[in-house]
């Protein structure tokens, strides 16, 4: 999506799994890469289909896949039982030991930072501007600039009003005084109070007589 600034994050990898089962299930050593090797040669089947699902059909390109993934079995084993590295594993497919241990940190030991690209923000666009929740035509005029209302300054565009203040805010656009003063209590809201106790305003005294 280059709109978003963003590159493709996930690459398929044809599974060994396949070829590795049909190894060990014969009784050989599923790890050592001769026996892959020559697996990946006579099993022309599974490569023609994975050929199929990954590569239109071009069965080298998952052939050449599959063996480096077969050489940083066997040379990762050797690694992990403590021996001593064999330099002609990563030879055989073209790789330097660093590129295959950097190859098996990527596929078992990545990190998420690692496996996927973070794209970074707009260098030229400001933090307040991507807050900002103004329209891109608000401009005199414009669609998103509203006039004065019959009921004051504020009363002709929209505003947000939660549930709980819209009626205080109704009268307050309404009315030419405050909203309340020492002489006006102020609004008892309904949906605000619990039911415990009776809150101020709620229950007004009646006036006494002069």
């Amino acid at each position: 999506h280059p709109e978003f600034r963003t590159v493709p994050m996930v690459w398929y990898i044809p599974p060994l799994s396949p070829v590795v089962d049909a190894v060990s299930r014969d009784g050989h050593d599923g790890e050592d890469i001769g026996n892959l090797f020559g697996a990946l040669e006579a099993l022309r089947i599974p490569i023609e289909y994975l050929a199929g699902l990954f590569t239109a059909g071009e069965t080298t390109i998952v052939e050449g896949v599959l063996r480096r993934l077969a050489a940083m079995r066997s040379y990762m084993r050797d690694i992990n039982l403590g021996r001593e590295t064999q330099p002609h594993i990563p030879e055989s497919v073209g790789l330097t030991e660093e590129q295959m241990y950097s190859m098996y940190r990527l596929l078992a030991l990545a990190k998420y930072e690692e496996r996927y690209v973070i794209p970074t923000a707009y260098a030229d666009a400001e933090p307040r501007s991507m807050e900002e929740p103004g329209c891109s035509l608000s401009f005199e005029g414009g669609p998103g600039m509203y006039e004065s209302g019959p009921f004051g300054e504020a009363s002709g565009r929209p505003v947000p009003v939660a549930v709980e203040s819209f009626h205080a805010l109704r009268h307050r656009q309404t009315s030419e005084g405050m909203a309340a003063n020492e002489t006006r209590p102020p609004r008892v809201n309904l949906l605000n109070w619990d039911g415990r106790g009776a809150p101020a305003g709620m229950f007004p005294g009646s006036e006494e007589p002069e």
